[in-house]
């Protein structure tokens, strides 16, 4: 039967289905903070799917590793330290803020700096250690304990880590105060020196690139142990509470500034109100705060010991440049996620600057389609997806996945004008080889399965299934999987039409269509609005795939035994008016961690790219950056 478009309905009408709570999403970056409300993020339990590097202990590796820390970290080598931001030291004598041309008048609340000999518990110094020749080898600038489930993550500036670690250690020494301690006094390291985990370092990549976005001037970090076998917090006491601060919050009352000036090393301290700076910044006056001071915490409540973290000095010119004002990068929705993936041991969002970087987000506008399945030699040996990508000008492009949640360079397919008309595409395992198989309906409703696709053989095996036709012009997606339909290899085809109606193909092969099944009826006033459609794995206990849709609303959907049950049972990982109605594509496939196709790839406006690694029916994890905006 002919299919007819049927008029779009402005209201997307879904079944309601419980909404489990998950971990939020950032919304592609259109300027900082949107948020509303201030939100603490360190309580909430880690998101599940992800796997844990779990540290609640310790071994005896890590522990060598700290004593070898304390060996070199001498007393007189941690006075030597020089500021990272030595270079650019901050003018003491300018007249005024730039921010604000004038003093913040203080409340009798408020304190002028003052240095604390004492120290404080869950500040410290961060220091720096090259070995590749530098004439300043030892560095240092302040950090601060966050209090975690894993009880070992720090916060500092991200421009104190900038540029390549091959050849650097770091450490952290929380309440660190400078000069000899006599007799019965804890010293000058009170708790000890935590080393920074190899590897365990995240940056956003938007600060890694060049130049460098100031917005995201923080980076988090897991250390371990000190040389006594202790977590940072079971030594320190719980950290500082990462919370939240919307664009409307950045004016604040009481806040602590607290940081480590170059030369003696004695924190100081002060308290007085921000103020907002460029929209996007935090801004506040406090007296005396030189070089040294970069990654020391904006904290409210403060108690001598912790309080609630909201900032760190660095963002707008790295922090300032007078020593009697400073700034922080907002803390949104972008440190809530860094944070996320330094709880979970997510993978750093990768280096701009390396050979596996997927370009840039001006290329990314010109994708158009996007699929996963295995193709390349090495993801059908290691069980991994690789991502194919149809651009605008008809070029068609492979990125094999690295199984690490990234992927390799990319491997062009095709590249021909006639590309530009292939209206969707999709990847399954149709002719039964060890390849992937990639089926594309075209503009003109041909539908033309590739056999085999490998980064060698490419498109060379091609069956013409359907002849132009006007049926299939009226095809909006398709989706190959496993859905049930009478054996193990994703060859069902989920197909929805601009009707509204949806039907799943058993068994399609390369002698063409078979047995159809009709999910939904048409018309219909709901399924138009289906945008991304694909498989995936988001229930592991189970054999069939389920079937994820992302909807024009934003809205993400995963339906589950859809051969035996049609819609019936339904996951909702995104409400509606979620920041998803923004993205462009989507698309699942498997690309790192535990086995099973759940990791959800999304193009978002500007050519942001990003993957949102193990999901599962209850909760979509928070993204990783592959293509920063």
């Amino acid at each position: 039967m002919k299919r007819i478009p049927w008029m779009r309905t402005t209201t997307l009408a879904l079944c309601t289905t419980l909404a489990l709570a998950a971990p939020a999403v950032a919304r592609p970056r259109g300027g900082p903070g949107t948020g509303t409300e201030t939100a603490t993020a360190s309580p909430h339990p880690a998101p599940p799917g992800v796997g844990h590097d779990s540290a609640q202990g310790s071994t005896e590796e890590q522990v060598a590793k700290a004593r070898t820390e304390q060996q070199y970290w001498t007393p007189e080598r941690i006075r030597a330290a020089v500021a990272v931001d030595a270079a650019h030291s901050r003018t003491p004598d300018a007249p005024s803020s730039p921010g604000t041309g004038q003093r913040h008048k203080r409340s009798l609340a408020n304190e002028p700096t003052r240095q604390v000999p004492e120290g404080i518990a869950t500040v410290g110094v961060f220091l720096i250690r090259s070995t590749d020749g530098s004439p300043t080898p030892d560095q240092f600038c302040t950090a601060g304990a966050v209090a975690s489930p894993t009880k070992s993550l720090v916060i500092t500036a991200a421009h104190c880590l900038k540029g390549d670690h091959r050849h650097r250690d770091f450490a952290f020494v929380p309440g660190y105060r400078t000069g000899a301690s006599g007799k019965g006094q804890a010293g000058e390291t009170p708790y000890g020196i935590f080393p920074v985990q190899e590897g365990k370092i995240w940056i956003d990549a938007r600060y890694r690139a060049a130049p460098p976005d100031d917005d995201v001037d923080f980076a988090f970090l897991r250390v371990g142990p000190n040389a006594d076998g202790k977590l940072l917090e079971d030594a320190v006491g719980r950290g500082n509470e990462l919370t939240s601060v919307p664009t409307a919050k950045l004016a604040r009352k009481s806040v602590t500034l607290v940081g480590y000036p170059g030369g003696q090393k004695t924190p100081l301290q002060c308290t007085n109100d921000t103020t907002a700076f460029q929209g996007r910044f935090m801004e506040i006056a406090c007296d005396g705060f030189r070089s040294g001071v970069s990654g020391g915490p904006f904290l409210e409540n403060f108690d001598g010991r912790r309080g609630d973290l909201t900032g760190i000095i660095g963002g707008y010119k790295t922090g300032g440049p007078y020593d009697h004002t400073s700034y922080t990068s907002q803390f949104d929705e972008d440190v809530l996620r860094l944070y996320r993936q330094a709880v979970t041991g997510a993978p750093p969002d990768p280096d701009p600057s390396t050979g596996t970087s997927m370009g840039t987000a001006d290329t990314w506008t010109h994708a158009r389609a996007m699929t996963t399945g295995r193709f390349h030699t090495d993801s059908v040996r290691n069980d991994v997806s690789d991502l194919i990508v149809r651009w605008s000008d008809g070029e068609l492009s492979l990125y094999p996945g690295n199984g690490a949640y990234g992927f390799g360079k990319d491997v062009r397919l095709v590249k021909d004008k006639t590309w530009q008309q292939a209206a969707a595409i999709t990847a399954g395992d149709f002719a039964g080889g060890t390849d992937d198989d990639l089926l594309v309906r075209w503009s003109d409703g041909r539908l033309t399965l590739y056999k085999d696709v490998t980064e060698d053989t490419k498109l060379t095996e091609k069956v013409e299934l359907k002849d132009p036709d006007d049926t299939w012009t009226h095809a909006s997606t398709i989706a190959a999987g496993r859905f049930g339909a009478g054996n193990t290899r994703r060859d069902d085809l989920v197909v929805t039409w601009t009707d509204g109606e949806v039907t799943l193909y058993s068994n399609v092969d390369a002698n063409g269509l078979h047995a159809e099944k009709q999910l939904v009826k048409p018309p219909d006033t709901t399924w138009p609005h289906a945008r991304n459609v694909s498989a995936g794995d988001f229930r592991p206990d189970t054999g069939d795939q389920d079937l994820f849709v992302r909807w024009g609303d934003g809205e993400v959907t995963a339906y589950e035994n859809i051969a035996r049950e049609a819609f019936g049972r339904q996951h909702r990982l995104r409400p509606a008016e979620s920041p998803w109605r923004q993205a462009l594509l989507a698309t699942v496939g498997a690309f790192g961690g535990p086995p099973g196709q759940n990791d959800i790839v999304a193009l978002w406006p500007g050519g942001k790219l990003t993957l949102h690694p193990d999901a599962i029916s209850t909760s979509l994890p928070v993204e990783r950056v592959l293509v920063p905006q």
